[in-house]
């Protein structure tokens, strides 16, 4: 089985749009959020192509996800452009609490790589949903499987220079891919392949398998747990990395010195974290936006997908990770890599005050 790590939108839209190109029977897609930019309609234009030399697709797009794609950045969402009240009022509230420097219009242009794929016989598209599902992956030919973190959009934020910080993974495998289907419809249990396992919280079935995951790869560390995540605020999972530093674990964790959303709780969880350890844990806040969703026990376990450690991504939202075990050239190429990011990052854990609003972090604990 080939299995890769691929780090930020460079390396991850590369791949993708290196195997839409190679597809010959089928593409399935499930995505969150999609964006009518750049990266949004050459992805779109590649699967046209695609469907036009037979290839049969599938995509799987939650409408939910478009609150975040009508308010961030250039405000244009590739598959929902009609004005709906639920929406709006989702918008206006975020709006006001997250973007209220974004002066572009939010007013939605009509794509022609949109209509040409509704119209496509090889092309059938689900997106008219709020399936509250924030997982992320590609199905190319029953054979290679990419999932993880990255939405479909260009990945800048207003008001930040440096650009997005995620993981996908591809494995290339069709007996894993067979497995995936199964576990994925919960036709077959939990059993694990050549060092790989699928974690899923299902909204629908009530299955939430990835909170007590990660609980038990906190709790099971042996020396070192290495964190990289945009959104914390899950209160068993930030007292378990508390009791971890307790016990001598080396705990470090990277994140957004300034997130796009819940700002305020990332920071009280952080000083929670500063406090309650005795400023053991080593906190860096990176200038990149941090969406990241890693997390690297012992360097020997890589757990990795779509879930934040808050409560929305342990028991409420839909998601999808993976864990990878013994993967050695997986672990090389994220101990390089993360080696080369900590030199733009600043470790605050001495720090005592940082700066947040406690009504904010309250209302977002709330929210979040």
């Amino acid at each position: 089985m080939e299995k890769e790590l691929l780090i930020n939108e460079i390396e991850s839209f590369a791949e993708i749009i290196k195997q839409i190109k190679k597809a010959k029977e089928s593409i399935y897609i499930c995505m969150y959020i999609w964006r009518d930019d750049n990266i949004g309609n050459l992805i779109a234009e590649e699967l046209i192509k695609a469907a036009d030399r037979g290839v049969e697709i599938k995509i799987l797009k939650d409408k939910a996800g478009a609150v975040f794609e009508r308010i961030e950045q250039q405000k244009q969402s590739f598959f929902h452009k009609d004005v709906e009240v639920g929406l709006t009022i989702k918008e206006w509230v975020l709006s006001f609490l997250y973007y209220r420097d974004n002066n572009r219009s939010k007013e939605q242009f009509r794509n022609e790589r949109l209509n040409r794929m509704l119209n496509h016989d090889n092309i059938t598209i689900e997106s008219d949903k709020e399936r509250q599902d924030h997982s992320k992956f590609y199905v190319f030919d029953n054979e290679v499987l990419i999932l993880g973190g990255i939405n479909i959009g260009d990945k800048t934020m207003d008001g930040q220079t440096g650009e997005y910080a995620d993981y996908m993974i591809k494995f290339v495998d069709s007996e894993l891919v067979s497995y995936f289907w199964n576990r994925l419809t919960n036709k077959k249990p939990k059993v694990g392949y050549q060092d790989v396992e699928f974690y899923f919280n299902i909204r629908e079935q009530n299955l939430f398998e990835i909170k007590p995951k990660v609980l038990k790869l906190l709790k099971e560390a042996r020396y070192r747990i290495d964190i990289e995540m945009a959104y914390f605020g899950d209160s068993d999972i930030t007292e378990e990395i508390i009791n971890a530093a307790k016990r001598g674990i080396n705990v470090t964790i990277i994140t957004s010195r300034e997130s796009n959303v819940q700002q305020s709780l990332n920071q009280h969880i952080l000083q929670k974290i500063i406090d309650e350890s005795s400023s053991k844990v080593k906190i860096y806040l990176s200038d990149r936006m941090i969406h990241s969703k890693f997390i690297c026990i012992d360097r020997s376990k890589y757990f990795l997908g779509s879930a934040n450690l808050h409560k929305l991504g342990m028991s409420k939202l839909s998601e999808l990770n993976v864990l990878v075990e013994k993967g050695d050239g997986i672990g090389a190429k994220w101990s390089r890599w993360r080696e080369e990011h900590l030199q733009e990052c600043q470790l605050i854990s001495g720090d005592k005050n940082l700066d947040y609003n406690s009504l904010i972090a309250l209302t977002e604990a709330v929210l979040c």
